[in-house]
């Protein structure tokens, strides 16, 4: 009986251990999913700043260059054009910009592990009681 007792004692232990090893490991992939996240939208939002920035810079000069050197009649249908082109790159910007941000959800491959780990521990309970 002792035998028996020494051999459930160290089943359990063992469980506990695998229970554990299994808790850090997925925090440490939450950590990571978590860095990995910070570090995208970080990189997208300097981008996004750059460009808005260089955009808004790069319009007004232009702007006030043709309003400058220009004729009046002509300075105005050049100004028009350039109205309909800074329409279109903002627009065709902000498709590129929400093709780029989109991900897979956050934690999604945490979740889908902490499944296959319930899965993992349910069968091998149902083991134990074959």
């Amino acid at each position: 009986m002792s035998s028996g007792t020494t051999s459930l004692a160290e089943r359990a232990r063992s469980l506990l251990r695998q229970v554990l090893a299994m808790g850090q490991t997925r925090l440490e992939m939450l950590g990571l999913a978590v860095e990995q996240e910070v570090h995208a939208l970080g990189r997208e939002l300097r981008l996004a700043a750059i460009t808005i920035i260089s955009a808004w810079l790069a319009g007004t000069c232009l702007v006030a260059w043709v309003a400058v050197m220009f004729p009046r009649q002509v300075g105005l249908w050049i100004l028009g054009v350039l109205f309909i082109l800074f329409v279109f790159t903002s627009l065709f910007s902000w498709q590129v910009l929400q093709r780029i941000s989109s991900r897979e959800r956050l934690f999604t491959r945490l979740a889908e592990q902490l499944r296959k780990d319930a899965q993992a521990l349910e069968d091998y309970v149902d083991g134990d009681h074959e």
